[in-house]
């Protein structure tokens, strides 16, 4: 593996089934570069289900066009029944704990609350992830670094789980820090705990939750780790087109609330770190090159290339509801959580059916062709 790859980083932010979309750019990024580069992404960092796409990517000891497949083999074959349980007697009584816990915070101790049982989840990362591959990787350096995200709700910070990387990589800022360690089972669902859907998963101690919770820097765990450059895929940016600035609006329902919270938390962060990538990048060329950071690295630009959803997602899950259990279509539906009258839709986060995600992958795989000869310059620039 050469110099230039070895800093490289992958980054995947979280969406629950939105996530997705990610797989089909990868699938796309592999095709592009099958001939001319084993392993284009050394250091993968993930964020919620991005964990999940992260973890998977560095735990396979196939190369990485075959473990795309692999990949894509899976979400394209999932069921919401493996992501979580949806029997009415389950839901209703997730419900009531749930408004219990509003009055009496007590009703949550020993047993996490929240809406959906994600104990089938649970079962298939055990069977379909061997985390014992990462540190095989790591062995061979076909692999750097990788890295897990979750909320601390304890001691409320967010915390990056890594395995690999420089060493002394471990880092401690204002409401974030790095801490090393076997990336295992209950990371992943950690990272995957999507507020008041999946309970939050017990670490030692602390209980955890959906790492985009309070990630305020979602690309900083790839530049400790030791990237040079990044490519982030994400899983929004289309850009809404208001066709009709008159049209009447009502006040919000609760599941339109929860949608925004939900897309506050997986979106405006990466965004907002985007640009503010961009602008130190500006700044960094009047800066002397031999200055370092408080790590003692030395301030250099950070070349980005980010592949995001052409079209709305949102917009996109309103064909496939009908594929959700029946108990989840009325929880969305007497909620309000759908994307009429500008909402944001639930269902994209929840829609771990076979049709969606493949539409997904689709969606993922051509918007990655659109950008091929910008991702081609981006992994192969500068490379012998």
């Amino acid at each position: 593996m050469d110099k230039e790859a070895q800093q490289t980083a992958l980054i995947m932010p979280g969406g629950g089934a939105r996530a997705a979309y990610q797989v089909g750019a990868l699938k796309a990024i592999a095709e592009l570069t099958v001939e001319v580069n084993d392993n284009p992404f050394p250091i993968l960092c993930g964020t919620s289900a991005g964990a999940i796409n992260a973890v998977a990517l560095a735990s396979r000891e196939e190369n990485f066009y075959q473990s795309t497949l692999w990949l894509e083999h899976l979400w394209s074959n999932l069921a919401t029944e493996q992501i979580y349980r949806s029997d009415w007697s389950g839901i209703i009584r997730n419900i009531w704990r749930l408004t219990l816990s509003l009055f009496n915070s007590g009703i949550a101790v020993g047993r996490p609350v929240a809406l959906l049982d994600n104990i089938p989840l649970k079962h298939m990362l055990r069977e379909k992830i061997d985390f014992s591959g990462i540190n095989k990787n790591l062995q061979t350096n076909r692999l750097s670094a990788v890295s897990v995200t979750a909320m601390n709700y304890t001691e409320r910070m967010s915390v990056t789980f890594f395995q690999g990387g420089p060493g002394k990589a471990d880092w401690r800022r204002w409401r974030r820090n790095g801490v090393p360690t076997p990336l295992q089972l209950r990371h992943l669902l950690a990272s995957t705990a999507i507020p008041t859907i999946f309970p939050p998963q017990r670490i030692g101690r602390n209980y955890y939750g959906d790492g985009a919770l309070r990630q305020l820097n979602p690309i900083s765990p790839a530049l400790h780790l030791g990237a040079e450059k990044v490519l982030i895929i994400s899983v929004s940016g289309h850009k809404r087109s208001y066709t009709h600035p008159y049209k009447r609006v009502h006040s919000p329902a609760f599941g339109q609330i929860i949608g925004h919270l939900l897309n506050s938390a997986f979106v405006d962060s990466l965004e907002s770190d985007i640009e503010l990538l961009e602008q130190m990048n500006e700044l960094l060329k009047y800066i002397p090159n031999e200055l370092t950071n408080s790590e003692g690295r030395p301030l250099i630009p950070i070349e980005s290339l980010v592949i995001s959803p052409s079209e709305d997602i949102d917009s996109l899950a309103d064909e496939y509801t009908k594929g959700l259990p029946r108990s989840v279509r009325t929880f969305l539906r007497v909620s309000g959580g759908s994307s009429s009258d500008g909402g944001v839709n639930i269902a994209s986060y929840l829609l771990f059916t076979k049709d969606f995600c493949r539409s997904l992958i689709e969606l993922g795989y051509r918007d990655a062709m659109q950008q091929a000869e910008d991702i081609l310059s981006f992994i192969n620039h500068d490379q012998p």
